[in-house]
């Protein structure tokens, strides 16, 4: 089994030129320990300052016919799909279709008929807008994005909005009836109209449970996060509709284009200086000590301990099933890291952690 693992990984390593190969060689060894003891099936991208520095895959993308995640395998990516909402909603913005202060109200009278008068934009890009979670059930039969609020989302409120940060993807899915209602458009044509088309995206688009999508990774899970005492084996993801999760969490891509969206916005490809800000604009506190981080539209910042450093991150994560990613962008050092992988058999989280040791 080892060797098979083994050659398995050398039929898709390849070295990359301009980085230290020390490095390189103990991120190997790291995620292939990992892969043997098969704890990491998946992908890995390390760039600095835009070029690619550091690429490989490891493992199995479909274990019932073996087949190798490979460089252009797609990863449901779950809620790094917030961000591409965030993107389009700024983006509407900046077309003076909605305003991020204002309240839903404005947008979608009749979704939330008691409560949308005191919810706005931005509260629901950062969490506090203060509705209840969906439930698992509510993916077992598909709906858009309106007819999921409609029907699954109960008009009450848990806290006053503005107050409170609750993770919810709710929130997102909301905001994705929001788009369509002010755009007149699916929130799909929008994304893409104003990232997939004008960044030449041939491997990002949307999971549909009705659909074959080639090259998709399939998911599997035993909830044991890297925890070594479970040993429960793997199974096949529940065949649920994720396309429910919408603007929250149904995109599938792959590493290479989503560093491609990386550097379209530092270029300013898609949105202006003043919308970027607002991006990754800090909004409150979560958490506390180490655990502490501040909520922006885009993502998390927040600072990680990395050996004997403190490295000023921000985070943005997505977790379906066995579906696992993180996109890490360091913008102290101009380095993004990005890791794909379709179980949940391993803590991602120290992973990635240990890739920066190396890395860094």
């Amino acid at each position: 089994m080892k060797r098979l693992l083994l050659l398995l990984f050398l039929s898709i390593s390849f070295s990359l030129p301009g980085y230290a190969q020390n490095a390189t060689q103990k991120i190997d060894e790291l995620l292939l320990k990992y892969q043997q003891k098969d704890r990491f099936d998946g992908t890995v991208l390390l760039a600095k300052n835009g070029k690619i520095i550091y690429q490989r895959q490891f493992g199995l993308a479909n274990r019932q016919f073996s087949v190798p995640v490979a460089a252009n395998t797609k990863f449901p990516v779950a809620s790094i799909t917030k961000l591409y909402t965030a993107i389009l909603i700024l983006k509407l913005q900046e077309l003076g279709k909605l305003h991020l202060d204002s309240p839903i109200f404005n947008y979608t009278p009749n979704l939330l008929p008691k409560n949308n008068k005191k919810i706005t934009i931005r509260q629901l890009l950062v969490h506090t807008a203060g509705l209840p979670n969906e439930k698992i059930a509510d993916y077992t039969l598909q709906l858009n994005a309106k007819d999921f609020i409609q029907k699954r989302i109960a008009d009450t409120l848990r806290s006053t909005p503005g107050t409170t940060y609750r993770y919810n993807n709710v929130n997102f899915i909301l905001l994705t009836a929001i788009m369509e209602q002010v755009s007149g458009k699916k929130w799909t044509t929008l994304l893409t109209d104003f990232i997939i088309k004008p960044l030449q995206l041939q491997q990002t688009g949307v999971v549909k449970r009705d659909s074959v999508i080639q090259n998709l990774a399939y998911g599997y899970h035993n909830y044991s996060f890297g925890n070594e005492k479970v040993k429960d084996p793997l199974e096949n993801d529940d065949p649920l509709f994720l396309e429910n999760y919408a603007g929250a969490g149904a995109l599938f891509t792959t590493p290479i284009e989503l560093l491609k969206l990386n550097r379209a916005l530092a270029a300013g490809k898609i949105l202006n200086p003043s919308s970027l800000v607002l991006l990754y604009q800090p909004s409150l506190k979560t958490g506390q000590g180490t655990k502490s981080e501040e909520v922006t539209p885009g993502g998390y910042l927040k600072t990680l301990n990395i050996g004997d450093k403190k490295i000023k991150v921000i985070e943005r994560k997505g977790n379906i099933m066995g579906y696992n990613a993180t996109y890490l962008q360091l913008p102290e050092s101009g380095q993004v890291l990005i890791v794909f992988c379709n179980t949940d058999a391993n803590d991602l989280s120290k992973i990635v952690c240990e890739i920066l040791e190396f890395a860094l």
